[in-house]
């Protein structure tokens, strides 16, 4: 049985948990200029304390009575049925573990990594708000107080990505980040629209337990596509993923805590929230796995295309998402729980550990400028390369107990196809992430290679004195380069997170009898499929570790070989220039957005602003004020102040009526 409501009770602990980060968010708001270095520590410290606080809560987290779950604390009460306050079951536990304690670890980071930043103070209280929000969202019981933490994370979202706001281009992106992220939310709100005209409540409990008997399933499939408009913009799936790669305009550390521990994955949470919703409409079930499955190969294939180096984790965010998401939407709600906790340490460690990379290089993002870092930076090589092994789903390391779950599962479940595509995708994976680590750290150093000759810039003039020049296009962030933090700030967390992106999927060991689902069995439904996959999981493992092995071995030979090596320069230029261009233009989705909607929008706009707007809205409310005037005009000079002025309107009255009155009477 599905347990939603938690045993209810007093847990100040809750409190603490969720309203830390927001004391931190004010007090750096209001006094960061003042704090200045002491503004990371105490942000970092709020973010620590709200974890801590979360472990001490284990036991309210998986407390068991009757039929409810978790610990529910009320808060208030406003109209029947609009009833709001905290729910910390199994399913919060998770996120909020993940949230405040991967969140903490990028905290810390922030502080070695945003040293002699202009703005440090406000980067952390921006930080701040956005743990705050995410815990909002994970926290309530209910959906209008899900959609208020939905809100507040779009919105930290667009502080964030914009941080940098006198880049243009950091702008631009979280502008359209935020808008998108509207639009996700209109959504939900829909949702919310539809289950109080049929439940009459807000609430999950009241909600879930009318799943059966208040709803069609015409009206439940339009209520899980409606909230799941939000999922896909918040999550990044296709067609409204087009925010996440421009959302690197943000610092790294940023990128990190959207990407592995907070936003993206809220879309996950959402629908493992909701999964008595999916369970009852097998519609709705296939609508969100097929378009996981695509967005999963989508975002693989543009991962291919990428020479930024946190672009090519953007694209690889997107796809294991994706996997997520096709793991819940099939039905298979722990499998894509348990992706989603692997995915946010070893992600987390890829983006701090390309931070410690763009850090070193004094900004330098490209790829195709980086090589033969292994020596220079072995750290660094170290953390990437355990990260890289973790997303491909290498036996031993976390991914491959994740991965591989959500791959059998959607088998099991009855999708063949979703499951051919996971597969395929999986060996894409494996061929860019490897491509990343050979490109990045192996061969010759080609920082000091004119750009052209790389493809970068103008391959045409590679070779020629017209090309030469410094490669000069460094973030214009304000950030003083010459400030060094201690560099265990840095070091320290990556290495941490080590550990559980080798270790965390062993959880999942065991099949049936593994941790992991012990864990979740009172928690999650199963959806009704096949009862039997067609082969037995130990060759759906190796099927895709055959095909993972068959993307690493192409990487290698076109990146890993001595031969390729040494050719580095003039293969990187001829594959930059060659490069497909409906891969460059990640499938022309943004020129479609901007032909569909923006384009008219601004015409429209344009329209409303020329037209519409001063000569009928403000040309109406004129126009009334002149009829006014001339009306009062026209009676002022009726008010002559002549006795015999006012006789005469006085007869001229009585001749009306007369006059008025004999018309009726022949006309009878």
């Amino acid at each position: 049985m599905y347990h939603v409501l938690g045993i209810d009770g007093s847990f100040p602990l809750l409190y603490f948990i969720w309203l830390a980060p927001l004391v931190g968010a004010v007090v750096l708001w209001a006094f960061g200029p003042r704090l200045k270095s002491l503004a990371g520590p105490i942000g970092s410290a709020l973010i620590g304390a709200a974890f801590v606080a979360t472990l001490f809560s284990w036991n309210d987290a998986t407390a068991i009575s009757g039929t409810s779950a978790g610990a529910h604390q009320s808060m208030f009460s406003w109209l029947p049925g609009f009833s709001f306050g905290l729910l910390f079951d199994r399913l919060t536990l998770v996120w909020t573990l993940i949230i405040t304690g991967v969140g903490f670890l990028i905290h810390v980071y922030s502080i070695g990594y945003m040293a002699g930043d202009r703005a440090v103070a406000r980067f952390f209280a921006y930080m701040n708000f956005f743990v705050f929000a995410m815990l909002t969202l994970v926290l309530s019981d209910n959906f209008v107080g899900l959609l208020v933490g939905w809100g507040l994370v779009g919105l930290a979202s667009y502080f964030l990505i914009g941080f940098w706001f006198e880049r243009p281009s950091a702008v631009a992106a979280a502008r359209k980040a935020f808008v998108i992220n509207v639009l996700g939310d209109v959504g939900i709100l829909y949702a919310i629209i539809v289950i109080v005209s049929k439940v009459g409540s807000i609430g999950y409990g009241a909600t879930f337990a009318g799943v059966t008997t208040l709803f069609t399933p015409h009206e439940l499939f339009i209520v899980c596509a409606a909230i799941f408009v939000g999922c896909a913009a918040k999550s990044a799936q296709v067609p409204l993923h087009t925010w996440l790669p421009d959302a690197m305009e943000g610092p790294t550390p940023v990128s990190a805590l959207i990407h592995a521990a907070t936003m993206v994955t809220a879309g996950v949470y959402l629908i493992a929230r909701c999964a008595p919703l999916w369970t009852a409409s097998p519609d709705a079930r296939a609508l969100v796995g097929a378009i996981g499955a695509l967005t999963a190969i989508a975002g693989a294939v543009l991962g291919v295309a990428q020479w930024d180096i946190k672009r090519i984790l953007a694209y690889s965010t997107m796809s294991q998402i994706g996997y997520m998401i096709m793991g819940v939407g099939v039905g298979a709600f722990d499998a894509g729980v348990l992706h989603f906790l692997t995915h946010a340490f070893f992600k987390a460690q890829l983006f701090l550990g390309a931070g410690i990379i763009i850090h070193h290089l004094a900004s330098e993002q490209d790829v195709r400028r980086m090589g033969g870092l292994r020596k220079e930076m072995p750290f660094a090589f170290i953390a990437m390369g355990i990260g890289v092994l973790a997303i491909c789903g290498i036996p031993g390391f976390s991914g491959y107990f994740s991965k591989d779950a959500v791959l059998y599962e959607t088998l099991l479940a009855g999708h063949p196809v979703l499951y051919g595509i996971g597969v395929l995708t999986a060996g894409i994976t494996a061929y860019y992430m490897f491509r990343l680590l050979f490109v990045t750290f192996f061969g010759p150093y080609r920082g000091n290679v004119d750009p052209s000759d790389l493809g970068i810039r103008h391959p045409e003039l590679a070779g020629t004195a017209q090309s030469a020049g410094h490669h000069a296009e460094e973030e214009k962030d304000g950030h003083d380069h010459g400030v060094h933090a201690p560099a265990w700030l840095m070091t320290v967390p990556v290495a941490i997170l080590i550990v559980p992106s080798i270790l965390i999927g062993w959880l999942a060991f065991g099949g049936e009898n593994s941790p992991w689902k012990r864990f979740f069995a009172p928690v999650f439904p199963h959806a009704s499929g096949a009862a039997v996959a067609p082969i037995p999981e130990l060759w759906s493992g190796i099927i895709v570790l055959v095909v993972v092995a068959i993307g690493i071995a192409v990487a290698y030979w076109r990146y890993g070989t001595a031969t390729a090596q040494a050719g580095s320069v003039e293969r990187l230029r001829l594959e930059s220039v060659r490069m497909p261009r409906i891969l460059t233009n990640a499938y022309y989705f943004d020129a479609a957005i901007d032909i569909l909607f923006v384009r008219p929008s601004r015409w429209l706009g344009r329209i409303f602003g020329t037209v519409i707007d001063p000569m009928v809205i403000d040309g109406g409310v004129r126009e009334v004020t002149h009829t006014a005037g001339w009306l009062g005009h026209l009676f002022r000079s009726f008010q002559t102040g002549l006795v015999r002025g006012y006789a005469l309107y006085l007869v001229f009255g009585v001749a009306c009526f007369v006059a008025y009155y004999a018309w009726i009477g022949a006309g009878r």
